[in-house]
C-alpha cells in the first residue's frame, strides 16, 4: 500500500494514468490556492462567500499536506543504499523543491493550530506555494543551470552596468546641479541614470540644460545596450545547455539499443548528434504504407505493431524499421502503429545516408534485415498468388 501511494510521487518521461490524474489534481490545487491568494489582497473580494473560500482553502491545504507526508514516506522509502531513513528524508525537506513543499503546507499548519500566522503570512505563503510548480516545469530548472554556468559573464555584464550608471549620474550631477534640483546630488541623479539606462523613462526626473539633454541622449543609447549583454549572454548559454541535454540524454538511449552496441565511442558521439527522439502513445500511426520513406526508427521502449505484405508482426526494443524504403529508395511496404508507450530514435534519410557511408559494416547489418524482410514479403506475396491462380 505504501509503495502505491509512494508512487504518485514518482517521476519518469512515461508516468502512468494515475501519476497524470494525481499531478493534474496538483496543479489545480495549487494554482487555485495561489488565485485566492491574490484575489484575497482585494477588499470585500470575498464578501457573502467567506465560509465557502474557507472551506475551499481547508481543502487545497489538506491536498498539499497530504502531498508533502507522501513525498516524506517516499524520500524514506527510496533512500539510498546504506543511507538511513532520516539522512534520506533530511535530504528531500534540504532541497530546494523541499522547502517549496514546506512552505506551501507548515506555515498555515502552524498558523492554524496556534493562530500566530497574520493575514498578510498567509497572503505570502500562499503566493509562495505557486513555486510548487517548479518541480513539473524543467525550462525553469534548465535556466538556473544556465545561471549558474554563466555566472562569471553575468556578474561582468552586472559590473559594467554599475560603472554606467554612477558614471551617469555622476555626469549628470554636474551638469545639472544648478539649474536642476531633482538632480541636486549624486543619488537624486541615480535614479535618473538607473531609469534611463534600463529604457523605462518615467519622465519624473529630466535634463533641463543642454548639456544635460546631450549627455542624456548618449546614456539613453547606451541604455539599450546594456541589457542586450546580459541578455545574449543568458540565450546563448540556455541554447548550449539545451544541446548538451538533448546530446546526453539522446547519448544513453542510443547506448541502450543492441544495434548501436558494436560502436565506438566516436561513433555513438557522431551518430548520437543525428539522431532524435520522439515519443508514441499507445495506438498511435507512426508511418503508413505507400508513403515516402524520409526516415527510419530505432526502438529504445515499447512495442510497435508492423502491418505489410509480410503479415503482421510486433517489434520491440533494440528493433528497427524504415529501412526499407530508405535503402531502396521507395515508398513504405508497411504501416506501423504503437501498441504501448515508445520511446523512438530518429535517422532521416540524409543523416544515415551519411552515417553508413564510412561504416560499410553497419550498412551491411541493416541490408540484412531489409533483405530478409523483403523475402518475406516476397514469400507472402507467392503464396497469395498460387491461391488465386488454383
Amino acid at each position: 500500500m505504501i509503495g502505491w501511494v509512494c508512487g504518485l510521487v514518482s517521476e519518469g518521461p512515461f508516468p502512468t494514468r494515475r501519476v497524470v490524474l494525481y499531478r493534474a489534481m496538483l496543479v489545480v490545487c495549487i494554482v487555485l490556492s495561489t488565485a485566492i491568494a491574490i484575489i484575497d489582497t482585494v477588499p470585500d473580494a470575498w464578501v457573502g462567500f467567506e465560509s465557502a473560500v474557507t472551506a475551499v482553502n481547508g481543502l487545497f491545504l489538506a491536498v498539499l499536506s497530504a502531498d508533502y507526508v507522501i513525498r516524506l514516506l517516499a524520500a524514506h522509502s527510496q533512500r539510498a543504499e546504506g543511507e538511513s531513513g532520516l539522512a534520506a528524508i533530511l535530504r528531500y525537506a534540504l532541497s530546494p523543491y523541499g522547502i517549496f513543499d514546506f512552505l506551501a503546507v507548515v506555515p498555515f499548519l502552524v498558523g492554524e493550530a496556534t493562530t500566530l500566522l497574520p493575514h498578510d503570512g498567509e497572503t505570502v505563503f500562499g503566493i509562495v506555494r505557486f513555486l510548487k510548480l517548479a518541480r513539473y516545469s524543467p525550462a525553469l530548472e534548465t535556466l538556473g543551470v544556465v545561471v549558474l554556468h554563466e555566472m562569471r559573464p553575468l556578474l561582468a555584464s552586472l559590473f559594467i552596468m554599475l560603472i554606467l550608471a554612477i558614471s551617469a549620474s555622476t555626469m549628470l550631477y554636474f551638469a545639472e546641479r544648478a539649474a536642476n534640483p531633482a538632480m541636486a546630488s549624486v543619488p537624486a541623479a541615480m535614479w535618473w541614470a538607473i531609469v534611463t539606462l534600463t529604457t523605462v523613462g518615467f519622465g519624473d526626473v529630466v535634463p533641463i540644460t543642454a548639456l544635460g539633454k546631450l549627455l542624456g541622449s548618449v546614456v539613453a543609447v547606451l541604455g539599450l545596450c546594456m541589457f542586450a549583454l546580459p541578455a545574449s549572454i543568458l540565450a546563448s548559454g540556455f541554447a548550449e545547455e539545451m544541446k548538451r541535454q538533448n546530446f546526453v540524454s539522446t547519448w544513453h538511449l542510443v547506448a541502450k539499443v543492441p544495434f548501436f552496441q558494436r560502436l565506438q565511442a566516436s561513433q555513438i558521439a557522431e551518430i548520437a548528434g543525428l539522431l532524435k527522439l520522439a515519443r508514441a502513445i499507445k495506438g498511435e500511426v507512426l508511418m503508413r504504407e505507400g508513403d515516402t520513406g524520409e526516415c527510419m526508427y530505432f526502438i529504445v521502449s515499447g512495442q510497435v505493431e508492423v502491418k505489410g505484405k509480410a503479415g503482421t508482426f510486433i517489434l520491440k526494443n533494440g528493433d528497427f524499421f524504415g529501412e526499407i524504403a530508405l535503402i531502396e529508395r521507395c515508398p513504405r511496404t508497411a504501416t506501423v502503429k504503437a501498441v504501448s508507450r515508445c520511446q523512438l530514435l530518429i535517422l532521416d534519410a540524409r543523416d544515415f545516408h551519411k552515417f553508413v557511408a564510412h561504416d560499410h559494416a553497419l550498412l551491411e547489418v541493416i541490408w540484412e534485415t531489409a533483405r530478409a524482410r523483403m523475402a518475406q514479403a516476397n514469400q507472402v506475396e507467392k503464396k497469395e498468388e498460387e491461391k488465386e491462380n488454383a
